[in-house]
């Protein structure tokens, strides 16, 4: 539920009224938060009210679903009709409360309250906001409402306001900042924004009842890197991270950074960690305009030929930037972004190549025995090369579309509990027969080429040297399902349209489609209250999974984190086909809460 109401209803109410009038509707918020609704919101509508803008509606509190939530958002109608939305973020800041704060070379605001914290910039924040309302509320997305953003800052003082432009802050523009003194200054603006004669209904009921969609980006992102940055949106775990990392690129390109970083972003499977990179360089294309392409900066992978193959052809640009293989770097780089990093086999020194090494991590994606990329590997060579180490968590699932359905996945595979479960987000529907996967997938590649079958390398690929063989046959004998594994060359046009072969974990990691089904096999079963894992089903064909366990390796959990990559390539819809009767119904009872 969200508190939305006319402004005219809040005009002369205290703070403790307005407050108590939200705790009906928000009752999981703080004693602070509380304080805050009290003290800042009777002064915000005073000046709105001033401005003659009483039929506003305002909304307090709006959460957004990747995190983030909007002090208050007013809506309204301008002087030609149009919906407007104003993201106002709030602070009960004093200059004498806050203290500009370095950490390891990433500015933030050290507010000294009874519990010192540190807070991100207004601006960024509000930014941030904005940016996720423009790219995923489905109002604003079809073009029905238009978003813009300011700050109030209701008692800070006028003659300290260039607090916010010093030092690593010195590019922010703070012309959409008002603070105590400029109450007249903010209420022209507002009606600059606002038509004062408008009913504003329906602009409200675009806002309140609008749906989030994710916005469908993938690596086809990497042909936007030359473009500008804003053109590769970013969620609010994202964009912390940006908020961090960007006063470090400025540095370097103004020639002043003599500090090593390796900065680790890891998360889950459609997180967005590939977003976040490709949104770094080009922040760092941005800093360093170069006629001559002569950049210092490279994205690289850890040798995967399916990742590499589509990227080359989804990269139209043939100035921009381009995927390169980690071990094939020489020379010395500024910046180093290593997507898919939890693959590398050996550290070595192309990894300490740039001043700033950007980590894209996931230790439940690692498949092999040999693959040592996790986050503690990264942190141990980091503090042995000279490098300052930093390291972010993506939470928020935003491929398979904002739900929690990679957190039901994570409590099947691994028993790792959750708190909030916000529905699964994707469809995602079992199969009695296989027959039914296939009819499914043959309708939704009626409608859409981004479709791909997945399975577990349980199967001989004869096809890779005879290319008329019939890989997968199900049931062996008089099979009803017939395909062959995925090509061995031209993987790029497999990746853009293909529902006559089936991919395996080695042409999964890194991709997402909009419809995956899936073939749940007996190398991985469910029994009463544990997983059995049979690896010797996959690594009977899978020659690099094979020569990769030694004594030591954890085979099962390789096994389980197979499962987990291929089940979370879907970013709208995953069927599943089980051979194993048990395991589809622990499956049904944990990630679709069937009894």
């Amino acid at each position: 539920m969200i508190y939305c109401e006319k402004v005219s209803e809040l005009f002369g109410l205290s703070g403790d009224e307005i407050a108590q009038r939200m705790e009906n509707f928000y009752n999981d918020n703080s004693d602070a938060e509380k304080k805050s609704w009290r003290a800042s919101l009777p002064k915000l509508i005073e000046v709105i009210q001033s401005a003659g803008l009483g039929n506003l509606y305002i909304a307090t509190e709006y959460e957004l679903p990747a995190g983030g939530r909007i002090d208050a958002a007013l809506i309204g109608d301008d002087d030609n009709g149009k919906h407007q939305v104003l993201v106002i973020e709030l602070k009960q800041w004093s200059r004498d409360g806050i203290e500009y704060y370095a950490n390891k070379g990433f500015p933030a605001i050290k507010v000294n309250a009874t519990n010192p914290y540190l807070s991100r910039h207004p601006v960024n924040q509000t930014k941030e906001y904005t940016d996720a309302l423009i790219g995923n509320h489905s109002n604003v997305v079809n073009g029905q409402l238009s978003v813009s953003g300011c700050q109030y800052l209701h008692e800070f003082e006028l003659g300290e306001k260039n607090f916010f432009i010093q030092d690593r802050y010195s590019d922010i523009d703070i012309s959409m900042m008002f603070v105590k003194g400029e109450e007249k200054v903010f209420a022209d603006y507002l009606k600059s924004v606002f038509s004062p004669f408008t009913d504003n209904e329906l602009a409200r009921n675009l806002f309140i009842e609008g749906d989030y969609v994710t916005t469908e980006m993938d690596m086809e992102i990497i042909n936007r890197i030359t473009e500008s940055p804003d053109n590769i949106p970013l969620w609010h775990d994202q964009s912390k991270i940006l908020d961090y990392i960007m006063p470090l690129l400025k540095q370097q390109a103004e020639g002043k950074l003599r500090t090593k970083h390796m900065i680790v972003i890891a998360g889950a499977a459609g997180t967005g960690k590939t977003i976040v990179g490709f949104r770094i360089l080009a922040e760092y294309w941005r800093l360093h305009p170069n006629a001559n392409n002569n950049y210092k900066c490279k994205y690289t992978l850890p040798r995967s030929r399916t990742i590499k193959q589509v990227l080359d052809g989804l990269c139209n640009d043939q100035a921009g930037i381009r995927a390169v293989f980690l071990d094939s770097i020489r020379g010395q780089y500024d910046l180093l972004v290593i997507d898919e990093a939890h693959r590398i086999t050996i550290f070595n020194n192309s990894i300490s190549s740039a001043q700033i090494v950007i980590v894209l991590q996931d230790d439940r994606q690692r498949v092999r025995g040999n693959e040592i990329g996790t986050k503690d590997n990264f942190k141990t060579f980091a503090r042995r090369n000279g490098y300052t180490f930093t390291a972010f968590s993506l939470e928020y699932q935003k491929r398979s579309g904002l739900g929690s359905y990679v957190d039901r996945l994570d409590r099947l595979l691994y028993g790792k509990e959750y708190l909030n479960d916000v529905g699964l987000g994707i469809e995602v529907t079992v199969c009695d027969n296989i027959q039914d996967m296939e009819l499914w997938m043959n309708n939704c590649h009626n409608t859409t080429t981004s479709i791909k079958y997945y399975a577990s390398y349980c199967w001989e690929w004869k096809s890779k040297k005879k290319p008329t063989e019939i890989d997968i046959k199900i049931p062996k004998i008089n099979p009803v399902f017939q395909k062959q594994w995925n090509p061995m060359y031209n993987q790029y046009d497999w990746y853009l349209d293909s529902i006559d072969k089936v991919g395996c974990i080695y042409t999964a990691q890194g991709l997402g489609f909009d419809y995956v089904g899936f073939i749940w096999w007996d190398d991985l079963v469910w029994r009463t209250d544990h997983w059995e894992g049979h690896i010797d089903k996959v690594t009977r064909y899978d020659e690099q999974l094979r020569d990769s366990i030694t004594n030591n390796t954890n085979a099962q959990e390789l096994l389980l984190n197979i499962y987990r990559v291929m089940l979370t390539r879907a970013k709208k819809g995953l069927c599943i086909w089980f051979e194993d009767a048990e395991t589809k119904k622990h499956f049904k009872e944990v990630c679709l809460l069937e009894e």
